[in-house]
């Protein structure tokens, strides 16, 4: 007996690798271990959860989908994680499909539909079958004879990058309103082509999310930056996820922006949610993050913060209740839950917020409950799948030495598929007929969002034009904006729009109609006095977002009237960063015009029009004839003393201009030399009594902080030797430390000599703070004036070299210049040995010895705030927050200080530009557009660079922390600071 029971078992697992094609798996789905994981979990009150799905019948689910005829496509990732040996990826990945014979709402049978991929992990139904994302390639598979497997096996794009983990791929096809089918990049690169099109050039894009036209396979770099997950809110609102980043939101397009290539703006998306160690999760289960034992994740991965949010879902079914529609749900398999957060209007965009501060939406005590992905259900229920693993990590990220305590196998047989819904709400019985058209219509003006989106789907595959008329009816008639939205998109795919029906929906009483109206409008007649005739007046619309959208639509239309509602919605919104630029990037050869126009403005909102003229100054430095950037100069000094914009304006404009050859090699300070020929006699006596007052707001504490910096801005263009008295002053650490960061920028673009030896005096150097000093090493090493000057300060002391970080000293040690090479080489020598291990070796026995985190958290404060924060002590933002280290032993904590380069994440790895006018940024990539890279620099500074500025890029891999901290304190210090991060950070 005992016998035949284990054979049974064996042959049950084995059927669980494998499951049969086209049968029932049996009574394995209530078994005792899955009643368990039920009883783990901890679900909101008044809702339930229940089993759709489980092993045998699914294995390791990363992604699902419903077709029209509620048949269940499953994406099963059995491949994942990469082989721990390095070896090459199994082809063991399938797609499953899976049907409910009995209509009891619960799966029963399984097709093999698609067998032999690698690492599938998205999937989106499409005119009878489905595109599956399967890094290097996006497939398209279709079953013709209804046997239940694909025949049609295409690749419909391929390129995409598969050579880094199974995670940093290409994920989550989902389609948009306007006919595209959206897609991440997961963090990873591609150069993409169609094997359908092969004449076609290649696409190129650096972990920037795609899209694709699913009729003709066009793909195109479409912004933002997310990892495993991309929802769509009904009103086609965009937002992404990665790791630590729960929730983004994609607000510009990299085509919006490319219209104005003078316009030094890379940003796509913005954070919608809290990120790294503010966004905060609650698990209940005992789970160990990868954090808590890889130097490398030091306060990128935390436990208690997001780890691995992924799957997002905007849910708007109608099976919970009204208090969820609308929420953003994610995904943290790391800490086995799913998180709920409100999300509200802010500004352009929006913003969410946790929907309970105390507990999570659903949590499992369960450490192998792994949820990755979320969808809405035909039924109205909220969706999820569980990949079920005991370690959900990646090998790749867990030291080589700790790879072998770690069980990656275990879960590979297992996979469970839920719903959830609200209690005693009850199943939808009948099915929609979507080749019904009537059906199919009264689908579209549902309340449930997957009757909704699949209404959307099969009218925009068929395009049928006898739909147009009842279109036309729920576009205005529908009471549900959704819908009147999705129906205005489908008359927009089936070119059927009229100015009337537009022009009706830019009055609609939904802000989401809305802005359908306006991306549209622009659609409705080939003649632009017709486009300005519907877009100018919506420059006055009551709601932020409508007018952003209009700012991106109008800057379409050249008309005048077009050009004066740009200036009104800059003058209302133009401290907002993103309407600012929405205007910006479509006056590209307008300049002059809609300046102009903006001046009527001035009265608007004084802080919007200091912030606008600032960037159209930037604009005329960047790209307008000299003649206009000196008119420019001239017309804002006649205006009268003591405007906000007056400083902005020139500053914006000198910001521009230092960076044109026109005035490089001229000897003169940028804006003495852009008055050199004018007409206007008087305009250099006017410049020197504007300058000589910024002298004395530069010293003025009764101002403002940021008029102050505005003026020590400004100083950085003038005189060297009519400013060095006002710069010696507002470099005194008597000073708030952003305006003496603003002070070393100011002394770093006069590029004098005598500016380095004010850095480096002794007595100023010893009153810096960690954050002040760490701007100013970058300084003295990022301009070829400075270098000399540093070195005369270490060899006389007042500088010690391990204060200048590794990737600095390198960067001078293998300096194109000989003598400044030989000289580091001298300088250095000690600290780039090679000996960094040796030291984390002796120093590590010594790691039993007492400490007191009391005292080290003066340490911290002197050695490491300059960089990082810890248990909310305030620091800079240009590393990561260390609180969560204290889950790291001794020995891990101390090997990232000791030998920091160890292991560098790639998001904190130092890239290096040298621009043409000889000076040299080093920080992180933040983001980047065809026109620009935006840099984060080590004292906690952005800088935005024109490509057309760059003269060399390199990435040494490197990270920006010094090493040789060790140099810098006493042994018994280091130990303090140890214990100190270990600690709560109250000692």
């Amino acid at each position: 007996m005992k016998i035949r029971v284990f054979l049974i078992t064996a042959l049950c697992f084995a059927f669980a690798l494998k499951p049969k094609h086209g049968i029932s798996p049996g009574p394995r789905a209530d078994s005792l271990r899955l009643q368990k994981a039920m009883e783990s979990f901890r679900l909101e009150e008044g809702l339930s959860i229940e089993r759709v799905a489980s092993e045998p019948l699914v294995i390791d689910p990363v992604a699902f989908a419903f077709d029209e005829r509620n048949e269940l496509y499953v994406v099963e990732d059995q491949g994942y994680p990469d082989p721990i040996d390095g070896s090459k990826a199994p082809a063991i990945g399938r797609i499953a499909l899976l049907r409910d014979t009995n209509q009891d709402g619960t799966y029963d049978t399984r097709h093999e539909f698609v067998e032999g991929l690698t690492y599938p992990n998205g999937i989106l139904p499409w005119k009878g079958g489905v595109f599956v994302t399967c890094a290097p390639h996006i497939y398209y598979f279709k079953d013709t004879d209804g046997d239940g497997r694909a025949d049609i096996k295409d690749i419909v794009l391929t390129g995409f990058n598969s050579d880094k983990t199974a995670q940093i791929r290409i994920s989550h096809p989902i389609l948009g309103l306007d006919g595209w089918v959206y897609i991440t990049s997961g963090l990873n690169s591609g150069t993409v082509t169609s094997p359908k099109h092969p004449q076609r050039a290649a696409v190129s894009f650096t972990s920037a999310d795609g899209r694709f036209d699913p009729e003709t396979f066009i793909f195109e770099n479409a912004g933002g930056r997310s990892q495993f997950g991309l929802a769509f809110d009904p009103f086609g609102r965009r937002f992404g996820t990665s790791n630590r980043h729960p929730v983004m939101q994609m607000m510009i397009a990299p085509w919006e922006l490319k219209r104005n290539p003078s316009l030094a703006f890379t940003e796509t998306y913005q954070n919608v949610s809290n990120v790294e160690a503010n966004a905060r999760v609650m698990p209940i289960s005992k789970a160990v993050t990868t954090a808590e034992f890889i130097p490398k994740l030091m306060g990128l991965s935390h436990t208690g913060t997001f780890t691995s949010a992924c799957g997002l879902l905007i849910y708007n079914g109608d099976r919970l209740t009204d208090a969820h529609k609308g929420n953003v749900f994610i995904c943290e398999p790391a800490q086995n839950l799913v998180q709920r957060q409100l999300i509200s209007p802010a500004g352009a965009g929006f913003r969410s917020e946790l929907a309970d501060p105390n507990k999570e939406f659903l949590a499992s005590t369960d450490e192998w409950f792994r949820p990755v992905f979320l969808t809405h259900g035909p039924d109205g229920s909220l969706y999820l799948a569980d990949m079920y693993r005991k370690v959900i990590d990646h090998p790749s990220y867990v030291p080589e030495e700790a790879r072998h305590l770690l069980d990656f196998e275990s879960g590979k047989a297992d996979g469970r598929l839920y719903r959830i819904f609200k209690k005693g709400q009850p199943v939808r019985q009948s099915r929609t007929d979507f080749g019904n058209s009537g059906q199919v219509l009264s689908a579209l003006d549902s309340d449930n969002e997957w009757q909704r989106q699949t209404a959307f789907r099969i009218l925009l595959q068929h395009k049928n034009a006898d739909y147009v008329p009842d279109l036309k009816l729920l576009a205005t008639g529908s009471s549900r904006a959704e819908s009147r939205a999705a129906a205005l998109w489908l008359l927009h795919h089936l070119q059927a729009l009229d100015r009337e029906l537009v022009q009706k929906l830019l009055q609609d009483p939904s802000a989401g109609v809305r802005e359908q109206a306006v991306k549209l409008a622009g659609h409705v007649s080939p003649d632009e006095a017709v486009i300005s005739g519907l877009l100018a007046p919506v420059a006055k619309d009551t709601d932020k977002r409508v007018r952003f959208t209009a700012a991106l639509a109008l800057g379409n239309c050249k008309t005048q009237a077009c050009l004066e509602a740009l200036a009104k919605i800059a003058a209302m919104d133009g401290e907002e960063k993103w309407t600012r630029n929405a205007v910006l990037s479509g006056i590209s050869e307008r300049l002059p015009e809609f300046l102009a126009a903006f001046r009527k403005q001035k009265a608007k909102d004084a802080r919007a029009y200091a912030l606008v003229m600032q960037e159209m100054g930037r604009l005329f430095g960047n790209a307008a004839p000299v003649q206009a950037c000196q008119t420019l100069l001239v017309e804002t000094l006649d205006k009268n003393a003591g405007e906000d914009w007056r400083v902005a304006t020139i500053l914006g404009l000198a910001e521009g201009v230092v960076k044109r050859n026109e005035f490089s090699g001229t000897g003169k300070p940028v804006l003495l030399a852009l008055l050199a020929g004018t007409s206007e006699k008087a305009a250099v006596p006017k410049l020197e009594a504007f300058m000589a007052t910024m002298n004395t707001v530069a010293l003025r504490k009764d101002l403002p902080l940021s008029v102050r910096k505005d003026a020590v801005a400004l100083l950085g263009f003038y005189d060297f030797q009519k400013v060095k008295p006002t710069l010696a002053k507002t470099l005194n650490t008597q000073n708030p430390p952003e305006l003496q960061i603003e002070t070393v920028s100011a002394l770093t673009r006069l590029a004098k000599a005598e500016g380095a030896t004010l850095l480096t005096q002794r007595t100023t150097w010893s009153g810096y703070t960690p954050r002040v000093k760490s701007a100013v090493v970058a300084a003295l090493v990022s301009n070829s004036e400075f270098i000399p000057v540093l070195f005369k300060a270490i060899e006389g002391k007042a500088v010690g070299a391990a204060e200048i970080s590794s990737n600095d000293r390198q960067r001078l040690m293998n300096h194109k210049d000989q003598a400044v090479s030989r000289q580091a080489t001298t300088y250095f020598a000690e600290l780039e040995s090679g000996g960094r291990m040796k030291v984390y070796q002796a120093f590590r026995v010594k790691l039993c010895e007492p400490a007191v985190a009391a005292q080290g958290k003066e340490v911290f404060r002197k050695t490491c705030s300059a960089c990082h924060s810890h248990s909310g002590m305030q620091g800079g933002n240009v590393g990561p927050d260390l609180t969560g280290i204290r889950n790291q032993p001794p020995d891990a904590i101390l090997l990232h200080i000791l030998v920091p380069n160890y292991e560098v994440y790639p998001a904190y790895q130092a890239l290096n530009i040298e621009t043409v006018e000889g000076n040299t940024v080093t920080g992180w990539l933040i983001s980047e557009t065809e026109n620009s890279l935006t840099i984060r620099t080590a004292f906690s500074t952005e800088e935005t660079i024109l490509r057309k500025n760059i003269k060399t890029l390199t990435n040494p891999g490197l990270s920006l922390m010094p090493d040789g901290l060790e140099q810098t304190m006493s042994s018994q210090d280091l130990l303090n600071l140890i214990a100190f991060l270990k600690s709560s950070g109250e000692g």
